[in-house]
């Protein structure tokens, strides 16, 4: 059973993405060598992501890492294996001795799950080594691994000159890791709790009303239509997107943002803001979301940045409640009441059935940037990313909600298909993209003679 859960671990889905990434940059580059380095260097990446961003468990990365680190070495033997009758450097080979011992003596000092960043991922507490090597060598797992490549890069001659660019490689990420390390670089988890909030001050209510009442009518044959309807906010007319303001950027609503980032900037996204009817859609369709367990958005491997979704009711007297799995909330929203959640990382679903029969679900669907790090090139970045891929989710959803045609189900299935590996991966839905992209920009040059 160790064994079994070892290589669920080693092969689960970070790993998955990571070779699919690696595929796509040999497809579009055509060259062994980007396959060889990108699966060599693999194991690099996999422990920068966990230390960086430090989402991952320490028993996924002991098991992810150490299957990279054996296809690196494997690769490495593979290469070096052919060049060794033509004669071995002594030297070298002392210096790869060396730097074995030396890495070995470091994992044995602090211990399998220290090595993998037990510490720095939370699962253990700290521990001072006063033990060999700590108690006299700075960095001996980095310098023990550096000298192993160093050791392997001169052993034979026709090694050391036909694959310098693959050790240097390793040795260079290995110090951009000491580097890391040594200064604590890492990417603070900013996460906003769901929090249900209700408009209690009469002013506000009235203004509910007015929009809701508005909507009843400007919306009436979509109320009375089989599926979900979305429609922008920046389309109605200036009067009611000035109502909408009052609501949308309201005090209570703001505050509460605020609050959880107090030293944070905030921008609205006007540009995404929707006035929504909601219903119970099985179809299979792009908008059946709602009902299955999904993230909002798939930006939550972006540091620095989070973006803040408020769920306005305008009516809703229904018995659905929603679930916020990732806060651990489950709230029944009636009408004035709002939620907040974190668009890219709640992971959240309506619970309960839809009663066409009760008054229709209509709400607001407004988005806020919130920018942690206060450097406007990289919230401009930021912030166009965030707003391209809304509008292209958007356009696909709309397009194969309800489906009727071979072309929206197609879509439809593609939606329900991203969704679910947005769950196990962010990064997931655009590798599998980028690797269609890669396969068919690869096909169609073959076809116009422009590679082979």
């Amino acid at each position: 059973m160790a064994w079994k859960s070892f290589l669920q671990s080693a092969l689960g889905v970070n790993t998955q993405v990571l070779f699919f990434a690696i595929l796509v940059a040999w497809i579009l580059v055509g060259h062994s060598s980007v396959l060889i380095y990108g699966l060599s260097f693999a194991v690099h990446l996999v422990n920068l992501h966990a230390y960086l961003w430090r989402h991952t468990r320490v028993n996924e990365l002991i098991a992810q890492s150490i299957m990279w680190r054996c296809v690196a070495w494997a690769f490495i033997l593979a290469l070096l294996v052919p060049t060794i009758p033509f004669g071995i450097n002594a030297w070298a080979l002392i210096v790869l001795l060396m730097g074995t011992l030396l890495h070995a003596a470091a994992v044995n000092a602090i211990g399998i799950r220290r090595t993998y960043y037990s510490v720095e991922l939370a699962e253990d507490q700290p521990k001072s080594i006063q033990t060999f090597p700590y108690n006299g060598i700075p960095h001996p797992m980095a310098l023990g691994s550096i000298l192993q490549f160093l050791g392997v890069w001169f052993l034979t001659p026709d090694f050391q000159n036909q694959h310098a660019v693959l050790m240097v490689g390793h040795i260079l990420f290995t110090l951009l890791t000491l580097v890391i390390e040594h200064f604590d670089v890492h990417f603070s988890d900013y996460f906003f709790p769901a929090v249900k909030g209700r408009f209690s001050a009469k002013e506000a209510e009235h203004t509910i009303d007015g929009i809701c009442k508005w909507s009843l009518e400007r919306f009436e044959s979509d109320i009375n239509a089989e599926c979900s309807m979305h429609r922008y906010i920046k389309t109605l007319p200036e009067a009611m997107r000035c109502q909408i303001d009052d609501v949308r950027y309201a005090e209570p609503v703001m505050r509460a943002i605020q609050a959880a980032f107090p030293t944070s900037k905030i921008v609205p996204l006007p540009m995404t803001d929707e006035i929504y009817i909601s219903r119970y859609n099985l179809d299979r369709g792009g908008d059946q979301g709602l009902f299955d367990k999904h993230h909002d958005g798939n930006l939550r491997f972006m540091p620095g940045a989070s973006v803040v979704r408020s769920l306005v009711y305008l009516s809703s007297e229904d018995d659905l409640a929603v679930v916020f799995e990732t806060t651990g909330l489950r709230a029944e929203m009636k009408t004035y009441d709002f939620g907040l959640l974190d668009f890219h990382k709640e992971l959240h679903w309506v619970d309960g059935s839809y009663d066409p029969s009760k008054p229709p679900r209509i709400l607001l669907k407004c988005n806020y940037y919130v920018d942690h790090f206060g450097f406007p090139p990289y919230r401009w970045v930021g912030i166009c990313a965030n707003i391209a891929v809304f509008y292209v989710v958007k356009a696909a959803m709309e397009f194969s909600k309800s489906p009727k045609s071979l072309s929206q189900r197609i879509v439809g299935y593609l939606c329900n298909l991203f969704r679910s590996l947005n769950n196990l991966n962010p990064a997931a839905p655009i590798v599998l993209v980028a690797v269609v992209l890669a396969v068919s920009t690869r096909l169609l040059l073959r076809q116009m003679g422009l590679v082979f």
